[in-house]
């Protein structure tokens, strides 16, 4: 733990992942920092965790705390609406990487890892909690370990209506759907047969469809779990996540190899601006205040 603070938020800041990356390391760990931008990009501030690992996930809450989510770290740092480090919030031992929140002040985070006993462990499933931290639900959802085998549920979705959970394994070839009201898996709702064979992150879309990165394109899938078209992006291999900006007009898509984020117009896909951070392998996430 720091005493390392934000800026006080203001709307339309940024926050994104930028660790110092330990180069000998088998795959992107590091010390744990998170990075504070204005609405046109220009940092603010660097905070760092205390952790070492990779963040993957990032949530701003009904009460306008950041939340940092660090699955390797088995981190969960939140930071009031002040920019101040908040206390821990009680959860179970987990590497959580992704988090969603649901009307009515409760939200989910999903297990990152599905590995063995080792620093991939995990068993892959969705939690719901309270706004205080409380455990509410477990869901068992389904995973297929990605192209490694420990990863679980890297990338979460909700529906329109809030009922239905989509969700995948990176690198992996399948979104899966759960049911949230029965707490029933409901199998794959698409798989990517065109090579290579694997999804990576996605975003619910205002009009129902979700968006999918898959490395090099962004794929849409309609509501009946089929493939809808793809977007264009620019050259590279690493456009990894999909975050939907909060007015629903625009998102970003994330390249995680080269630190860089791509913002398209919504629903019509314009290219409105490419923005280089020079935060290579670590574009994992970002988040807007509101």
């Amino acid at each position: 733990m720091t005493d390392q603070s934000f800026k006080p938020f203001a709307r339309g800041d940024f926050f994104v992942p930028a660790p110092t990356l330990d180069v000998a390391a088998r795959y992107p760990t590091g010390a744990g920092s998170v990075r504070q931008y204005d609405s046109d990009f220009v940092r603010k501030a660097d905070v760092a965790t205390g952790r070492t690992g990779l963040i993957s996930g990032l949530g701003i809450g009904p009460d306008g705390a950041l939340h940092v989510l660090d699955p390797q770290a088995r981190g969960l740092d939140s930071f009031a609406a002040d920019g101040f480090r908040m206390p821990d919030l009680p959860r179970p031992d987990a590497g959580f990487g992704s988090v969603l929140f649901e009307a009515g002040g409760t939200f989910l985070m999903g297990e990152h890892l599905c590995g063995g006993p080792g620093p991939f462990e995990g068993q892959g499933r969705v939690m719901r909690f309270a706004a205080d931290g409380s455990l509410l639900a477990i869901f068992d959802t389904q995973t297929n370990g990605g192209v490694g085998g420990f990863l679980g549920v890297t990338h979460i979705a909700l529906s329109c209506d809030g009922k239905t959970l989509f969700h995948v394994s990176e690198t992996g070839p399948s979104i899966y759907a759960h049911d949230l009201v029965d707490n029933r898996r409901l199998g794959a709702f698409y798989t990517r047969l065109d090579p290579p064979p694997m999804v990576f992150g996605l975003a619910m879309l205002p009009d129902g469809r979700l968006a999918v990165a898959l490395g090099s394109m962004l794929r849409l899938i309609g509501p009946d779990g089929v493939a809808a078209g793809d977007v264009e992006l620019p050259v590279g291999r690493g456009w990894a996540n999909v975050v939907v900006r909060p007015d629903g007009n625009s998102l970003f898509v994330l390249d995680f190899f080269a630190g860089r984020i791509v913002e398209l117009t919504l629903p019509d896909f314009h290219l409105l601006r490419l923005v280089d951070l020079g935060n290579p392998q670590s574009m994992t996430s970002l988040v807007e205040v509101p």
